[in-house]
């Protein structure tokens, strides 16, 4: 385990975040795709409270981190107060941060920035990144200082996307599907996803992924072995460069509206999106009003022929060119370099 660094020159920015099985691993991969942004001028370095081993690699592949083992807020508090130093700056990413945990970190840090989706109680933060589209802003209740960024130029995504996004892309045929609900999906929509695309006659090949933290794989290997009449590619935890591949070599897909989303429409594809918790309602009325996919609604009420209708529809080159046209508008793959200015000002 690593602790913290005392005689660095340079800034350091604490990433405090936590995934499982149950809760995804969303906000994991946000915080290591701003790393992947900062990590060249800041120091970065990651706090999570009892995380899986597998998390744990993962983590420590990307900066030093540090394990919190705190069974309740006011525990980790008191953990924090001694891990932290007065010139950190701290970015949080989770739905436990109340104003509480906030004030605390205000008075004991630089900066505080928080990624955030559901602007739902007061913020002393700083800075806050929402990946909604701009009248996000509006919605919060903040202080006279709090800096909100909003939208799709300031998306949290990984290198290998964000390179993908300046790759122009032609659509000639459409055979291949590639479908990932993330991380952990703990409502188990993959299996749906895929029962889905086997009624659909013009897919001939399924690409599925899934996560680390994917807790059905017994009857995902059930579903996927009594497939006889297409190509099947399963993957799991796979690294970056290998999902652009996947992606690229796919025509249309299927993902939740969350970061997976945005990394579709980097490397670029037919999306057909929808919801699976609420706090994805704001990026799939983003990617709606943009043009970047078709959305189904609520995954979790969806049924398999719900799902099949809409991948019917994207059975049209035409279509998906649009979409796929208006996905490389959307992201240009630059917001790295504009999330990075923005807390080098915060340090100014």
């Amino acid at each position: 385990m690593y602790t913290a660094l005392k005689d660095s020159n340079q800034i350091r920015v604490v990433f405090r975040a936590d995934g499982n099985s149950k809760t995804g691993l969303g906000h994991i991969f946000r915080s290591l795709s701003m790393i992947d942004m900062l990590k060249n001028d800041f120091e970065c370095v990651f706090m999570i409270n009892k995380p899986d081993p597998s998390l744990i690699r993962l983590i420590e592949s990307y900066c030093k981190f540090v394990l919190l083992n705190a069974a309740t807020i006011e525990e980790e508090l008191s953990v924090l107060d001694e891990k932290l130093l007065a010139n950190d700056i701290v970015v949080t990413d989770g739905y436990q941060f109340d104003e509480v945990y906030q004030q605390f970190l205000k008075a004991k840090v630089r900066k505080l920035v928080m990624v955030d989706d559901m602007a739902d109680k007061h913020y002393y933060a700083d800075l806050i990144i929402n990946h909604g589209d701009a009248s996000v802003k509006d919605k919060y209740r903040k202080e006279n200082y709090t800096k909100v960024l909003a939208g799709f130029p300031y998306s949290i995504i990984r290198k290998e996307y964000l390179r993908a996004a300046q790759v122009k892309k032609v659509i000639t045929k459409i055979d291949t599907i590639f479908i990932c609900m993330g991380g952990a999906d703990p409502f188990n929509i993959t299996i749906k996803a895929i029962t889905a695309s086997l009624q659909c006659d013009f897919i001939n090949q399924i690409v599925v992924v899934t996560g680390s933290a994917y807790s059905n794989r017994d009857e995902l290997k059930k579903t996927l072995n009594a497939v006889t009449d297409k190509k099947i590619i399963h993957e799991e935890n796979i690294a970056a460069n290998r999902m652009v591949e996947l992606i690229n070599m796919s025509e249309i897909a299927i993902t939740p509206a969350s970061s997976i989303a945005m990394e579709i429409c980097c490397v670029k594809a037919g999306l057909l999106s929808g919801t699976v918790i609420d706090n994805q309602e704001a990026i799939l009325k983003q990617l709606i009003s943009a043009g970047c996919c078709l959305s189904l609604g609520d995954f979790n009420t969806a049924t398999e022929r719900d799902i099949a209708d809409h991948l019917m529809k994207l059975n049209d080159r035409h279509l998906v060119t649009s979409l796929v046209q208006k996905q490389a508008v959307a992201i240009d793959g630059v917001s790295g370099e504009r999330i990075l200015n923005e807390f080098k000002m915060l340090v100014a």
